[in-house]
């Protein structure tokens, strides 16, 4: 099994070079679902993983460093936060000056690649496909082991961010064991049609007789829904009573502490659901992708298996 302090050693010994445009312009779990997604494609390719997180759309002072441990060198050249996205080459859209301040930059580091030049690689359905029979950089298996690996390696919050997150967690009181539930409501539609809150339980109840659940959700409604219609279950949340649905665009407006007090939040809910006996969601969300790759006993109700998403 591949150590943080192997995996810094020999991340140094690489040629090549990613920088990686972490907290560009999505969600934090979809974000890191694909920093995993690159490391791991790096790591096969020889390539050395680098980040840069300073303008990242969840930081409210450095990026990365504000919740969590460092785990590779970070760069802090702005040329990253106009030029490095993961989509698509920005050329087409540049003019005057920003041509010639990408070609400068081209020209002085021919050996390393941008975002968008690997993304679609470690996206493609192939590489969703990867089995390593014989150890590779440390990494053997299937992509999704080689994701938890990676993921019990770097997922590492400061001692600010675990304190942050205690405080949130201890006084809810959980039980010792407890079904986890991601039920997404807000935008999550664009990505994938809504599954109905029964659903969920359905399958709980094909996988244990436990009635505590803690339930992650953006939509205080579904909280309501669930002790309505399942008086016989338990539901704890740390979803407030005035929220009611998700939009990133909106989260997006926000600045500063509201923004870092969210984040807290969401680490806090994904920790519970870490520690869950079961986890139920849908493995077509972001969070539901992070914690397939975390554990072994996940359940979609979209999806029979994990998959990349």
């Amino acid at each position: 099994m591949l150590t943080l302090e192997q995996y810094k050693k020999m991340n140094q010994s690489f040629r090549k070079e990613l920088i990686f445009h972490m907290g560009c312009d999505s969600g934090f779990y979809s974000e890191f679902n694909n920093m995993i997604l690159a490391i791991i494609y790096c790591l096969l390719a020889d390539i050395k993983f680098t980040m840069y997180s300073a303008d990242a759309n969840f930081k409210y002072k450095d990026g990365w460093n504000d919740y969590f441990l460092p785990f590779c060198e970070e760069v802090n050249d702005s040329f990253h936060h106009k030029f490095n996205t993961r989509a698509e080459d920005p050329w087409f859209d540049m003019h005057g000056l920003d041509r010639w301040r990408y070609i400068w930059w081209k020209l002085h580091h021919k050996q390393t690649y941008l975002t968008f030049d690997l993304f679609c690689k470690f996206r493609m359905a192939s590489f969703s496909r990867l089995h390593l029979s014989e150890p590779k950089n440390g990494m053997e298996g299937g992509l999704r082991d080689i994701a938890r690996q990676i993921v019990n390696m770097i997922y590492r919050f400061n001692s600010h961010t675990t304190e942050e997150i205690e405080k949130l967690i201890k006084p809810l009181h959980l039980p010792d064991k407890y079904i986890g539930f991601h039920i997404r409501g807000g935008d999550k539609f664009v990505e994938h049609p809504f599954e109905q809150c029964a659903t969920y339980i359905q399958k709980a109840e094909q996988y244990s007789s436990l009635r505590d659940a803690f339930v992650l959700t953006d939509d205080y409604t579904i909280i309501e829904t669930l002790r309505q219609d399942f008086p016989d279950w338990h539901f704890y949340t740390l979803t407030n009573s005035f929220e009611r649905g998700y939009f990133y665009s909106d989260f997006q407006k926000k600045e500063g502490i509201d923004k870092k007090e969210d984040m807290i939040k969401l680490f806090a809910a994904m920790e519970i659901l870490r520690e869950s006996e079961i986890f139920v969601g849908t493995f077509s969300s972001n969070p539901g992708m992070f914690l397939g790759m975390c554990l072994d006993n996940a359940y979609g109700v979209d999806y029979d298996k994990w998959l990349l998403w």
